[in-house]
């Protein structure tokens, strides 16, 4: 059961308070960094801290699926989860591995399901424009297969990209929404897909 809010300290209160406003007018909190830039703390590291103080107090609870998702209980409407996000790879690693990630930030249910193969990715450049722009968060589930039509988030040797999946005669097709965009063609074995897209946080 989550306890009295009487117990926070007021850094704790204003983190809370903060979290509570953002998901009421955005759907989704800011992330760490952010909340450390409104709030006047000097480095993220301090609300990371009072994070973990708040864990400690009944507010904040780790998944208990081995994932590294964190709920956040703000009220009796719902559990709000931090999803982490990650940063462009153009290596050989998964783009959701741990190492890469730079943020976390906190969703409402009633933007997304909770899921402990969430992760989340700022896009980069217009070729998904108009449905996905340039700095749009988009909200990606963890999976190495994806169905015709889906807008994946895959590797190639060119490194990480957002595109519509489109697998045709031996080849996949790799589709940007925009028509100024020419397609991307790689052979099945060039390919590695990330994971899905499966919503859009416009420019936060």
């Amino acid at each position: 059961m989550q306890k009295s809010e009487h117990s926070l300290t007021p850094q704790q209160k204003k983190i809370l308070d903060l979290i509570k406003q953002q998901l009421q007018n955005h759907g989704f909190a800011p992330t760490i960094r952010e909340m450390a830039q409104e709030l006047g703390f000097k480095s993220p590291r301090a609300i990371a801290y009072h994070l973990e103080q708040l864990t400690k107090k009944g507010f904040i609870r780790k998944t208990t699926d081995g994932s590294r998702n964190i709920a956040l209980s703000l009220d009796k409407k719902g559990i709000s989860f931090f999803v982490p996000l990650v940063g462009w790879s153009a290596g050989g690693k998964p783009i959701y591995a741990e190492e890469n990630i730079i943020d976390w930030i906190a969703i409402s249910p009633q933007f997304i399901k909770p899921d402990s193969d969430i992760f989340l990715l700022r896009v980069k450049g217009n070729s998904m424009s108009p449905q996905i722009e340039h700095n749009d968060i988009v909200v990606v589930r963890r999976q190495l297969t994806a169905k015709p039509g889906e807008i994946v988030v895959a590797f190639i040797e060119d490194g990480t990209t957002i595109k519509k999946y489109l697998p045709k005669a031996g080849q996949i097709i790799l589709q940007p929404l925009n028509p100024k965009y020419e397609p991307i063609i790689v052979k099945p074995s060039k390919l590695r897909i990330q994971g899905k897209v499966v919503g859009v946080m416009k420019q936060i």
